[in-house]
């Protein structure tokens, strides 16, 4: 176990104070462990052609978004993780003691942003998502921006069998299309198999069978854009009303289209892009992508 208060030192010393110009920040999600991967070492410092996930993920928004100030938070071997990024200019660590959720893990971040304008953006990524470039992210600001949205998520399209799909299922309404919410993978399992599932959107019931979600291949990368004030004043009402009892911050989609904020969705260009990993497997299919596709740039 992790000695806490050696490691709030650890983040003082390391991180940078706010940039009170900043307009734009990147939190990056690196508390998680994955014990899927049955390895010791944080999940954040496994590699990608020798370079660490994390790592790869801090260089896409260093150079794909100007001027970024970067929150990484960690958690589950946090002493490793500050030990390999270190003192970083315009970069601030905030500790997660306790893994409650990704929405928890935000919630953490936003507490010491202070008098930060509402309209500034919030980007968040998680640290495993090795693939992600700055070209990739610099699109996905630009599509933000063009969709005058409140909230964005990037989207993946699953190829593999649905049964083997375990990200959180991203829901559209049948007839605009719009994102209605994202339906994490165990909360679909746990539905009964004889009742549709039914969500009201804009005054209106949208219907889906279990096997409707478990085959619908649209998923949530965990990539998301927020406009500051809009996720500040919902943050709070997340609630670990789930399977996992966590908070998730894929809640928010449904609890920004309740107050009538506008959600939108987009897909990247390169589908590698959006590969996270929880196995020794798929972080060997990643490694093999990278080769490829470094190779030939």
């Amino acid at each position: 176990m992790e000695n806490g208060k050696e490691i709030f030192k650890i983040v003082e010393e390391l991180s940078a104070g706010i940039d009170k110009d900043a307009k734009e920040f990147a939190v990056i999600l690196a508390a998680g462990h994955g014990k899927r991967l049955k390895s010791e070492k944080s999940k954040m410092l496994h590699t990608i052609l020798g370079v660490p996930t994390v790592e790869r993920v801090y260089n896409a928004c260093k150079e794909g978004i100007e001027n970024v100030f970067i929150i990484v938070v960690v958690g589950i071997k946090a002493k490793d993780v500050l030990a390999h990024l270190g003192k970083r200019e315009k970069t601030k660590y905030v500790y997660q003691q306790e893994q409650l959720g990704t929405g928890h893990a935000v919630q953490v971040a936003l507490q010491d942003l202070k008098n930060v304008p509402d309209d500034a953006i919030i980007y968040v990524l998680p640290g495993d998502m090795g693939l992600i470039d700055a070209e990739t992210l610099r699109q996905f600001r630009a599509e933000f921006l063009k969709s005058n949205a409140d909230m964005i998520v990037l989207t993946g399209l699953y190829e593999g069998k649905p049964e083997e799909n375990y990200y959180g299922r991203i829901i559209r309404a049948k007839d605009s299309g719009n994102v209605i919410q994202i339906m994490e993978h165990k909360d679909i399992l746990a539905l009964p198999d004889d009742k549709p599932y039914t969500v009201t959107y804009k005054g209106k019931e949208y219907t889906y069978t279990k096997e409707e979600l478990i085959n619908n291949n649209e998923y949530n990368s965990g990539v998301f854009a927020f406009r500051y004030g809009k996720l500040a004043e919902m943050i709070g009402k997340l609630k670990a009303d789930n399977v996992q009892s966590e908070i998730y911050l894929t809640d928010l989609i449904a609890l920004f289209n309740e107050k009538g904020y506008m959600v939108a969705a987009a897909s990247p260009e390169k589908s590698y892009v959006v590969m996270g990993f929880n196995t020794q497997e798929v972080l060997r299919e990643m490694n093999e992508i990278a080769k490829k596709v470094y190779s030939t740039e």
